[in-house]
């Protein structure tokens, strides 16, 4: 073969190499792997949703298990949430949070429910843009924290309809994986403990459960608590006054 003609054939593989980058590029440009439609509704509520409840237990994991901490400290450029509380010296401190396990269940959901009917909004969009029939029911949404999960219970019955075919939905639970339970569980622990004892033995509790780091500042009369789950990152943060020293002492 001579120079002219491998270099024409040179010049078609190009041209071919080109228009099928380009077209590659089309293709991927008008495809939304997150549509909908594509996805089907459970599996687009479900990706939907669980984004929604991991940044809200993001938010109670930072802020001491609420949404905005509500009696706080300044450390450290950010608020320490109080679990455990006495504005009195030399007094074991007061569990503000009693509760906790299902004040954060609730403020999850508090935090979440417009997100989460939004879901369910874009989906329907979604749906009557391409032609289909969508009617509902009242939704009824709650959280739990569990072992190693937030269990997330959601139904919602959905009805999608087109040229005669229909299909129901009704069951959108989930879960997503967080040592969140756990978390709150040390965190009970430390608040009986500052409460009874003024202290928390957290080098002793470290070897017993080495899977938990334990961190503790002192600072302006407070003590700063920092529980981390080793094996994923995931840390909550809080702050105790329990037996302050007075001024001098």
């Amino acid at each position: 073969m001579n120079k002219k003609g491998q270099v024409t054939i040179f010049i078609i593989i190009g041209i071919v190499i080109v228009v099928g980058i380009i077209l590659l590029f089309m293709f991927v440009g008008d495809f939304d792997v997150e549509s909908p439609a594509d996805l089907g509704p459970q599996a687009f509520v479900d990706k939907c949703v669980k984004d929604a409840v991991e940044v809200s237990v993001a938010k109670m994991l930072f802020n001491g298990g609420e949404i905005v901490p509500s009696h706080a400290i300044a450390y450290d450029g950010d608020e320490w949430n109080y679990l455990c509380y006495q504005a009195d010296f030399y007094k074991g401190c007061y569990n503000i949070h009693p509760m906790l396990e299902m004040q954060i269940e609730a403020e999850i959901v508090r935090d979440t429910q417009d997100e989460v009917q939004e879901c369910f909004n874009t989906m329907r969009i979604d749906f009557e843009d391409r032609g289909f029939d969508v009617g509902g029911g009242p939704t009824e949404y709650s959280v739990n924290l569990l072992p190693e999960m937030v269990q997330i219970s959601l139904s919602k019955r959905i009805d999608v309809s087109k040229e005669g075919a229909s299909q129901s939905f009704g069951n959108f639970d989930t879960e997503i994986l967080t040592p969140i339970y756990e978390l709150v569980q040390i965190s009970m622990d430390v608040v009986n403990a500052e409460s009874q004892y003024c202290n928390f033995e957290y080098n002793g509790y470290m070897l017993l459960y080495p899977k938990y780091d334990i961190r503790r500042i002192d600072y302006s009369n407070s003590k700063i608590y920092r529980l981390v789950d080793r094996r994923s990152g995931a840390e909550f943060r809080f702050a105790v006054r329990s037996c302050a020293f007075a001024p001098g002492m």
